[in-house]
C-alpha cells in the first residue's frame, strides 16, 4: 500500500484506493504463473535527465526486450537535491537548512509514483528499475554526509509503495567537471557515495566523466552533458539495466 505523510483527506484516500488498485498490475507473479516478458523502468532526477536521455534509453530497451514488453517512465525536476524525494530527510548536523526550505522535502515523491502508476495501469511485469541520474545539487551545496541515507530511505520506500521488494537500481554517477575547482571534497563524495550504492548486490553504476563535453577550451566539460552525451549516458544506463534483468 501507499503510506502518505499528510492528513487522511478525502482526495488522500482516494488516491490511496487507486494506487492500491494499480498495485494489482505492478505486482510480480506468484512463481506459479507464467511470466509476462514485461519490465518496468522508473526514471528520476534532476536536469541532467532530460528527455533525450528517456528516448535514447528507451529505444536501447526497446532493442533488448521489445518495444511492447517495456515501458518507460521519467519524472524529472531540475535544480533538486535528494531531499525533494525524501519525506523524512535529514539534514547534516551543520548544515542549517531553513524550517522553510526543510518544509519542501519529499515533494517530487508523490509525482514520481503517480507517473509509475498510471503508466503501468493494466500491466504486469517481471521487473522493475529504478534509473537515477542525480546528486550536482546535493555536491553543490555541501550535502554529501547524508547522500547515501537519503538515496536508500528513497529506494526503501518505492519497494514498499510499489509492493516490489526485488526493485533495483541503477545509477548515472555524477560527472567530474568539478576535479579542478576546490574545494570540490562533496562532489568527490557524492561520486564515491554512488558508486559505492551502485556496487551493492543486484544493482549497478556508469560513468559519465567522457560525456561532459569537455575540449581543449574547457578540459573539465561542464556540469550539464551535450545532446550527444544524454543520449550515450540513456544507452548506457538501458544496457546495465538489461544486464541486471538477464542475470536475475
Amino acid at each position: 500500500m501507499f503510506h502518505s505523510r499528510t492528513n487522511n483527506s478525502r482526495p488522500q484516500r482516494l488516491l490511496q484506493l487507486g494506487i492500491a488498485l494499480a498495485l494489482a498490475f505492478i505486482a510480480p507473479a506468484n512463481a506459479s504463473e507464467q511470466k509476462t516478458g514485461k519490465h518496468l523502468f522508473i526514471l528520476s532526477g534532476q536536469s541532467n535527465m532530460t528527455g533525450t536521455l528517456k528516448a535514447a534509453f528507451e529505444a536501447r530497451v526497446a532493442e533488448r526486450f521489445g518495444k511492447d514488453n517495456t515501458v518507460v517512465v521519467m519524472r524529472q525536476k531540475s535544480g533538486r537535491g535528494i531531499r525533494f524525494w525524501v519525506a523524512d530527510y535529514g539534514q547534516p548536523t551543520d548544515r542549517g537548512l531553513t524550517e522553510k526550505k526543510m518544509s519542501s522535502n519529499g515533494m517530487e515523491y508523490k509525482p514520481l509514483i503517480e507517473t509509475a502508476l498510471a503508466a503501468a495501469k493494466g500491466q504486469s511485469f517481471d521487473t522493475v528499475g529504478f534509473i537515477w541520474m542525480q546528486g550536482e545539487s546535493d555536491a553543490n551545496n555541501r550535502l554529501s554526509e547524508v547522500y547515501e541515507e537519503s538515496f536508500l530511505k528513497l529506494v526503501t520506500r518505492l519497494k514498499k509503495d510499489l509492493q516490489r521488494d526485488d526493485l533495483y537500481f541503477v545509477i548515472a554517477r555524477i560527472n567530474d567537471y568539478a576535479r579542478s575547482r576546490q574545494p570540490n571534497q562533496h562532489w568527490v563524495n557524492v561520486r564515491d557515495t554512488q558508486v559505492k550504492l551502485g556496487k551493492t548486490k543486484g544493482n549497478a553504476w556508469i560513468n559519465t566523466d567522457d560525456l561532459n563535453g569537455g575540449d581543449e577550451k574547457q578540459p573539465d566539460g561542464d556540469i550539464h552533458f551535450p545532446k550527444h552525451g544524454s543520449v550515450i549516458v540513456g544507452q548506457r544506463l538501458a544496457d546495465k539495466a538489461a544486464d541486471l534483468i538477464t542475470q536475475k
